[in-house]
């Protein structure tokens, strides 16, 4: 089966199922499996096929993983995208899940960052389907958006269990009764996954999808995840050794209880996470997650000896080789404000309070090359002790500086232009520009950001002068 091709599997699909159901189009299923939708005539209802992928189904005991799936096809939950029945195909392993009408939780953030009224919803609904399967003793693993449908006024969660069952489906010898969790593999998405997960850490449990869900919940306040833009290894490395920048000093209108419980679920130590889901939906179901104080808190001197500890724990595990040589960023400095001095007259000017950063205006390209700049430069602001704000101004306005970009694109050279606006008066005070080759882009992201950083810096000198 291995050697068939693309049209070869859509016929054997076709044939098999011939009698009960229609095969009616391919949708996209990522590198593990492929995904059609039937129509299962007998109901008159449309399903979800997913054969998984030749490469993978290689790698796997095909019995093993019928029987593990049939566990999680009891799992049922209105939030729960539940598993309907499962068998093979020409060799392959699938799964039969209901059509789900609607749109991914990542096609949804495609239009820009989520109100806080909408994520609490979305977080809430997770949260639930992830009390009830833990409870039962399931662990997702791959929480992620694409793996949360949007239906209705209701979010559902799709797949659950299927990379714990490729995990105990591996072809290796597993004694019977084993937890799935419990073969030191490391399967998962880098942008989600928990450090114990990425370190294929043989005791990690349910805790990994109370990171992935902080990682959720953050891209969905902001637009992007923590590390994003960087390579599958850097982020690995990034979830093991880096603190991501407080939400609170990214986005000005996030009630404290949320920020708290986010980053809470962000901690690289699962025992300074929630205990639980049922614990942090408890939260969520509270009234100051939405209509709660908001306010920039910084870290307590604690929690950052925290982060520095068990960053200081995954350094050492990727120095074994748990996840290959890969080198990490530095941490998040527990100093204040950047200062400056100007040379002339002595004066010390600090990074300002508040900086607003458009999203670029783009021309030729697309959000893969222009939002890691973006994402650089609120990075190495908020590292040097700005509050970086998007979207539309507030009440600060007139204090702010205002970043405006635009990037192009042409073949494999890449130009971004920069201006920094102060708002009173109205007056650009700064303007840079930097080109890239398209494939070599992190030199010219540090570049930009650092001029930025400067540039701030000094216009707030100017301005107090």
């Amino acid at each position: 089966m291995n050697g068939e091709s693309v049209d070869d599997l859509s016929e054997r699909l076709a044939q098999q199922f011939a009698p009960t159901h229609t095969i009616q189009f391919e949708i996209s299923g990522g590198g593990m499996s492929r995904v059609f939708v039937a129509e299962e005539r007998a109901l008159n209802r449309k399903v979800v096929i997913k054969v998984l992928s030749p490469a993978l189904a290689g790698a796997i005991s095909v019995e093993r993983f019928e029987r593990e799936i049939m566990v999680l096809a009891g799992l049922n939950h209105p939030n729960v995208v539940p598993v309907l029945s499962a068998g093979q195909v020409a060799g392959l392993p699938y799964l039969i899940m209901p059509y789900v009408s609607g749109e991914t939780l990542r096609v949804s953030m495609g239009r820009g960052p989520l109100s806080i009224r909408e994520t609490v919803g979305i977080l809430r609904d997770v949260t639930r389907a992830l009390s009830f399967a833990h409870a039962a003793g399931i662990v997702h693993r791959d929480i992620k958006p694409d793996n949360i449908m949007l239906t209705g006024s209701a979010a559902v969660v799709t797949d659950f269990g299927v990379a714990k069952a490729v995990s105990a489906a591996r072809n290796r010898f597993i004694p019977e009764g084993q937890a799935i969790t419990g073969v030191g593999i490391s399967l998962g998405t880098p942008q989600y996954m928990a450090p114990e997960q990425a370190a294929a850490d043989p005791k990690a449990d349910h805790r990994v999808d109370l990171y992935a869900i902080g990682i959720v919940g953050y891209e969905m306040l902001l637009g992007s995840p923590p590390f994003f833009g960087r390579t599958p290894q850097a982020v690995l490395a990034a979830q093991l050794t880096e603190l991501p920048a407080p939400l609170a000093a990214r986005r000005y209108d996030v009630p404290v209880a949320l920020a708290d419980t986010i980053m809470r679920c962000l901690e690289k130590d699962p025992a300074d996470r929630p205990r639980n889901a049922a614990e942090v939906l408890r939260i969520l179901e509270g009234p100051d997650v939405i209509g709660g104080p908001v306010a920039s808190r910084p870290e307590t001197v604690a929690r950052r000896r925290r982060w520095q500890r068990t960053a200081r724990r995954g350094a050492a595990v990727i120095a074994l080789g748990a996840v290959g040589a890969i080198m990490a960023r530095a941490f998040w400095p527990d100093a204040g404000p950047v200062a400056m001095t100007d040379t002339a007259t002595g004066v010390i000017a600090t990074v300002p309070a508040s900086v607003r950063v458009l999203r670029p205006m783009m021309t030729g390209a697309d959000s893969v090359l222009s939002l890691p700049f973006i994402n650089a430069i609120e990075a190495s602001l908020v590292q040097s002790g700005a509050r970086v704000f998007n979207g539309v101004t507030d009440t600060l306005a007139q204090s702010m500086f205002v970043l405006e970009s635009t990037v192009q694109r042409s073949a494999n050279r890449g130009r971004v232009n920069v201006r920094l606006v102060d708002p009173n008066p109205t007056v650009p005070v700064w303007v840079y520009q930097v080109d890239f080759a398209v494939d070599s882009v992190f030199a010219a992201q540090d570049e930009l950001a650092a001029r930025v950083v400067q540039a701030v810096s000094q216009a707030q000198l100017r301005r107090r002068g």
